[in-house]
C-alpha cells in the first residue's frame, strides 16, 4: 500500500510538472510579464492592502490554534510557529514547515508537549483541507471545470486520501489514535469548536484577496468569489508540492482553474506567477521578522527537519 500511495502521489506530481513546462513553453510571454510587473508596482496601495489581508488570514489561523490548545498559550507563539512554517515551506523542496511549527510551539510553551503540539497542528491541517474542499466544492456550482483533466485530478486526490487513511490505520498504534480522538473531542466541544472552525474557514476566504488584487490591478474580470474558489483549488493542489513553495504545481493548477473562471491561459499563467510571487515575498518578510524576534539556531532547525515519527 505504501508503494501504491507513493506511485500515485508521484504520478500526479510528474503530471503537474509536465503541465507547468507546457504552459511555460507555450504561454509565457516575457514582454507581457514585464508589463504586468510594472502595472503591479504602479499600484502600491492595492499591493499593501492585499498583503495586509493575507496577514490577517494568518492572524485568524493563529487565534484558531490558540483557542484549540486552550491552555494559556501566547498568540505570539502561535504566529511565530505559523510564520516559521511558512518560511521553510518556501525554502525547502518538501513540506517540512509543520514539523518546525510543532517544535517551535514546544520550545516557546514548555507546558505544551510535543505530542500535544503535533496533535493540534495535525488536526488544524485536516480542518484546513476540509475548509478548502468545502470552498472548492461550492465553487463548482458556479465555475465548472473547463477541462476534463482536473476531473481526473480530483479522482487522484480522492485515491491518495484513501491510501493515506489506510496507511494511517495500518502503521499508527491504536492507543495513539485513541488519545488524539479524545483531545480532538475535548478541544472542539461547544461554542469554542464552532469558533475554531469558523476562524479557519474565514482565513482561507481572506487568502483569496491576493489573487483578487492581482486581477484588479491587471483589469481582469475576476470576482472575489471566483478568486476564493481558484485559490482554494490551487492550495489543494499543493498537497503534491515537490519544489520550494510548490513552484510549478501552484502555477499549473491555478492557470487551468483560472481558465474555468474565464481567464485565458496566457493571462492566467502570468496571474499565477504574480500571485505566487507575492506569497513568496510575504513569506520571506514574515519569516525574517520572526527569526529576528525569536531566533532558532541552524543546528536546531536541521535537527527538527530530520525528525521522524
Amino acid at each position: 500500500m505504501n508503494k501504491s500511495y507513493k506511485l500515485a502521489k508521484n504520478g500526479v506530481r510528474i503530471l503537474l510538472l509536465v503541465l507547468f513546462f507546457i504552459l511555460l513553453y507555450y504561454y509565457f510571454d516575457k514582454d507581457y510579464m514585464m508589463k504586468t510587473v510594472q502595472q503591479m508596482l504602479a499600484h502600491p496601495v492595492i499591493l499593501l492592502l492585499v498583503l495586509g489581508i493575507y496577514f490577517v488570514s494568518f492572524f485568524l489561523k493563529g487565534i484558531a490554534w490558540k483557542l484549540y490548545l486552550n491552555d494559556n498559550v501566547r498568540l505570539t507563539s502561535c504566529l511565530i510557529g505559523l510564520f516559521y512554517s511558512l518560511l521553510f515551506n518556501h525554502l525547502l523542496p518538501l513540506k517540512v514547515g509543520d514539523g518546525l511549527r510543532v517544535m517551535v510551539m514546544n520550545q516557546r510553551e514548555k507546558h505544551i508537549s510535543v505530542e500535544r503540539s503535533f496533535h493540534s497542528v495535525f488536526i488544524l491541517r485536516v480542518m484546513d483541507t476540509l475548509s478548502l474542499m468545502l470552498l472548492a466544492g461550492i465553487g463548482l456550482f458556479f465555475f465548472p471545470f473547463a477541462l476534463k483533466l482536473p476531473g481526473l485530478f480530483t479522482i487522484g486526490l480522492f485515491l491518495c486520501a484513501v491510501l493515506a487513511g489506510g496507511l494511517l490505520l495500518r502503521y499508527v498504534s491504536a492507543g495513539f489514535l485513541t488519545r488524539q480522538m479524545a483531545m480532538l473531542k475535548h478541544a472542539l466541544s461547544g461554542s469554542r469548536g464552532f469558533l475554531v472552525i469558523s476562524l479557519i474557514l474565514s482565513s482561507w476566504v481572506l487568502e483569496g484577496a491576493i489573487l483578487f488584487g492581482v486581477a484588479l490591478i491587471l483589469l481582469e474580470p475576476l470576482s472575489m468569489g471566483a478568486s476564493i474558489w481558484v485559490n482554494s483549488v490551487t492550495i489543494i493542489g499543493q498537497l503534491f508540492q515537490f519544489a520550494p513553495g510548490g513552484l510549478g504545481t501552484y502555477e499549473s493548477v491555478m492557470s487551468y482553474t483560472l481558465l474555468s473562471a474565464g481567464i485565458p491561459l496566457e493571462k492566467g499563467f502570468s496571474m499565477a506567477i504574480l500571485s505566487h510571487g507575492l506569497k513568496f515575498i510575504f513569506s520571506f518578510i514574515a519569516g525574517g521578522i520572526v527569526i529576528a524576534v525569536s531566533p532558532v539556531s541552524i543546528s536546531r532547525v536541521k535537527q527538527w527537519v530530520r525528525m521522524k515519527g
